[in-house]
Formats: C-alpha cells, sequence, structure tokens
C-alpha cells in the first residue's frame, strides 16, 4: 500500500503564473461517447477534426486516458467531484464539487450542456455544484452559443467553464433509426445509409473473443420482441454494411461536435484569451464502433473505457506531444491536475494525480507516476441478472473481473493483442502477471475503501 500511495503523491509544486500575469482561464470540454481511438492523433484516417487537432497541436494528447466507469452519469460524478463512483454515488453532494471549489478559489464559474451527473439535478443543488451561471441542455448548436457568448463577456477574475456537448452520442438515435425504431437527433441528422464505398472497413476486432466474461454480453443483442432492451441495443439483425454506416455516421457526429469545438478556440483567439486558458477536452466515456460487434458503452473494452484526452495551453505546453505512456483516470485526474495549473490547492485524500509535470514546458517537478488506474462498472439487472465488475489497466496488460457470471476473471496482453479477442487467462505462461493484477486490485481495494466482492478471483 504505502508503496502505491508514493506512486500517488501528488506534487504540493504548483505552476503560479507571474506576479505580472492573470491567473488562467480554465475551460473543460467533455464530449459524450466519443472513443479514444477515433482521434486522428491515433491515426484514425475516416474523420476530418480541424477544432480537436488545434488543441492537440498547443497541447498534449495521452492515448492512455481511462474513464472511472464507462457510463455517462457515473463517469461525469468522478469528474465533477475526482472521486470514483462507487464511493461517491450514494452521497454525491457530500463531496466538493470541481465548480464550488475553483469558485471558493477566486474563479467565475459557467456550465452549459448536459449535466446527467449522477442522480443530481442542476437546478436542486446550485448550491453544491457552484456554477454561477449554468444550462442543462442538450442541442450542442445552443451550447456552442451560450459558451461562445459568456467568452466574450467581460470578466472582472478569471473564468472556469465546462462546456458539456452531447455528440458524438447521436449515435444511439443513429443506430435506433437503422433498425426502424425512430427517434430525433438532438444536433441536426447524419447519413444513415450511405454508400459502402463511403464507409469505413470494420475494425479487425470486429469478431467477439472467446469466453467473454458475461458481464460484458448480457446486453449485446436483445431480440426485438423486448422492446425496453432492443431499443437501447437495436443491432443484432445488422449485416456488415449495417455495421459500417453506423461507423460512418458515428465518424459525422464527431465532426459535428468537433465543428462546435473550432468555433470556441477561434472565439477566444477573437478576444485574445487564447494564450491565456487551458483547454482540456475529453468525453465521460467512449462507444464499440463496431469493434466486438458493439455500438455502446458498459463494457471494459478499450473502446467505451478508453477517452480522447487532451491538454491544451497554447505557448506554455509541449504542443503536438502524444504521450503513449501515462496512465490518466480523468475521472479523479481532472481535479487535481486543473488545481495544480491554477495554483489551488485541494483536499491531499483525493487520488488523482496531477498531470502538470508531463505537459508543462521545462517542468522541474517530477512527474507523479502510478503503476496501474482501475475503473468500475454495475451492469444492471437484465433477465434477472446484474454483474459488478472492476477494471485493472497497467503499461501492458489488463486485468477484468465480475461478481458473477460465466468467465467472470480475464487477463488480455495489450502489447500481442491490442484488439482484444485472445485472452490469456488460462496461459500458464501469464500465471505470474494475472496473480499480479489481482494484488494491484487488492491493493486499490484498501487505499480507495472500495468493498467490491472479490470472491469470484481465482486462488
Amino acid at each position: 500500500m504505502k508503496k502505491f500511495l508514493s506512486l500517488l503523491f501528488v506534487s504540493c509544486i504548483f505552476f503560479t503564473a507571474s506576479a505580472q500575469d492573470k491567473k488562467p482561464n480554465v475551460i473543460l470540454i467533455i464530449s459524450d461517447q466519443h472513443a479514444g481511438k477515433i482521434m486522428t492523433q491515433r491515426g484514425y484516417e475516416h474523420i476530418q477534426t480541424p477544432g480537436i487537432d488545434k488543441l492537440a497541436e498547443e497541447g498534449v494528447t495521452f492515448t492512455r486516458a481511462y474513464v472511472a466507469y464507462p457510463v455517462c452519469t457515473a463517469s461525469r460524478a468522478a469528474m465533477i467531484t475526482g472521486v470514483m463512483p462507487s464511493k461517491s454515488q450514494p452521497k454525491l453532494t457530500e463531496y466538493t464539487s470541481i465548480g464550488q471549489h475553483m469558485k471558493t478559489n477566486g474563479y467565475e464559474t459557467a456550465y452549459y450542456g448536459k449535466w446527467h451527473v449522477g442522480n443530481s439535478k442542476m437546478g436542486k443543488t446550485k448550491g453544491w455544484h457552484g456554477f454561477e451561471k449554468y444550462e442543462d441542455l442538450r442541442n450542442d448548436t445552443k451550447i456552442r452559443n451560450l459558451s461562445n457568448d459568456f467568452i466574450t463577456r467581460k470578466h472582472d477574475k478569471p473564468f472556469f467553464m465546462i462546456t458539456s456537448y452531447l455528440n458524438p452520442h447521436d449515435c444511439c438515435e443513429l443506430a435506433r433509426n437503422m433498425s426502424g425504431v425512430k427517434d430525433d437527433y438532438h444536433d441536426g441528422p447524419v447519413e444513415e445509409n450511405a454508400e459502402l464505398s463511403k464507409t469505413p472497413p470494420l475494425p479487425d476486432n470486429f469478431n467477439i473473443p472467446p469466453n467473454e466474461p458475461e458481464g460484458f454480453y448480457v446486453r449485446r443483442t436483445p431480440d426485438s420482441t423486448d422492446m425496453k432492451m432492443f431499443r437501447k441495443h437495436p443491432v443484432k439483425y445488422w449485416d456488415e454494411t449495417k455495421w459500417r454506416q453506423y461507423m460512418y455516421g458515428y465518424d459525422r457526429l464527431v465532426e459535428k461536435v468537433d465543428a462546435h469545438i473550432l468555433t470556441m478556440i477561434e472565439k477566444l483567439e477573437e478576444t485574445n484569451q487564447l494564450e491565456n486558458t487551458i483547454i482540456i477536452y475529453t468525453s465521460d466515456h467512449g462507444d464499440g464502433h463496431a469493434s466486438h460487434e458493439w455500438n455502446q458503452k458498459m463494457t471494459f473494452y478499450e473502446e467505451s473505457v478508453n477517452v480522447p484526452f487532451i491538454i491544451s495551453y497554447k505557448g506554455k505546453l509541449s504542443g503536438g506531444l502524444i504521450d503513449k505512456k501515462t496512465l490518466v483516470n480523468t475521472g479523479l485526474d481532472i481535479f487535481t491536475t486543473i488545481s495544480a495549473m491554477t495554483g489551488i490547492e485541494y483536499d491531499n485524500s483525493l487520488l488523482g494525480v496531477d498531470l502538470q509535470p508531463s505537459v508543462m514546458k521545462a517542468s522541474k517537478i517530477d512527474a507523479a507516476k502510478r503503476n496501474y488506474v482501475v475503473s468500475e462498472m454495475n451492469q444492471l439487472p437484465v433477465d434477472g441478472k446484474s454483474f459488478t465488475g472492476r477494471m485493472v489497466l497497467t503499461d501492458r496488460y489488463k486485468y477484468v473481473i465480475f461478481d458473477g457470471g460465466k468467465n467472470p476473471e480475464q487477463l488480455y496482453d495489450l502489447e500481442v493483442d491490442p484488439g482484444e479477442l485472445n485472452p490469456v487467462t488460462e496461459n500458464p505462461e501469464y500465471s505470474n502477471q494475472l496473480k499480479a493484477h489481482r494484488e494491484m486490485l487488492k491493493d486499490w481495494m484498501q487505499i480507495s475503501q472500495d468493498n467490491f466482492d472479490i470472491s469470484k478471483m481465482a486462488k
């Protein structure tokens, strides 16, 4: 435990602006359901994203960023509090909101867009969340306009704004429309029946791996006779063409939200605020994007749990850097990193890492490294079956365990099997790694006061 705590040591040396400079503004942009691999910075060639690309050019892109929980409400609760969902969800408002934290420390605060933070209601918790100006809404064009209006206002003190876009979450509406279950898009439609020649090829990991945990597949292919579940996962009858058309439509939704991001950057440039504004871009979870015949979140596959994560600060950071090593937990690290980069002290009981040393030019602070990140998941009851799971991810391996079902425990070697098609759980050559990852989870449970049931862990 002591060893791990030393890895999580958060530097007490903060980035502070010089006396002649104002404290930086901070904008946190959260999209919804953007898979980390669907980025030009990751080599994906089927999208054009000049907005995200511009952020990356002036900042650091972390390719190994993982959510605390691969579904919106819990992931957002973690980002707002810096606390793992299993701990915060039952008593969310007992933990400090990042909005209140920044307001208390001299920032003007605003939040525009999708809230969906646990079970809280924005209008009923304004004394807790701390955002002085806010609107909980789902239309990205309106969210962009409100954000740009806020940027252009006169500000007597530095501002902290969260802009929370809905897209590419309209891929859920896309999937329903493609399956004859009609639904309305929130920010304009995308093409649903693209010519096959225009669509991306199926991913290399389109197939479902053997011995898949039931905690993954219980929701995959509900029958159309069960409209409640089929509406959520309407892909049972899709052929290759449908999957590729879905991927095409999803990519266009990413471009839609990127266009809004670009206008925000341009607005900051027009008002001469870009060089004094830290911008962080991430998403609350990813999307299957046809990998493992999956079009949703709520799994520990890379497509669902790995997300974009860019810290951009024009002229101040190692611009254009692609960091492929640092392990990020977005739910924990946003709170601590924003605090550190703005010179604000924070509760040292938080388990997040300050990522500032990994991004600042000429930083003399040793980067606070961790050797693993953890994610959580509760699969809600389907046909009476529900599963709670944990994921432990290290530099090379991914360990997954659920509290029930078939094949509850899995280990993947991501270096030789990045598509997660061939679990090595039963391979004797990996027995030491399997034991090591079990111990990491036990260590984490002690540190984080996690009461996850590990009785299904093989002895």
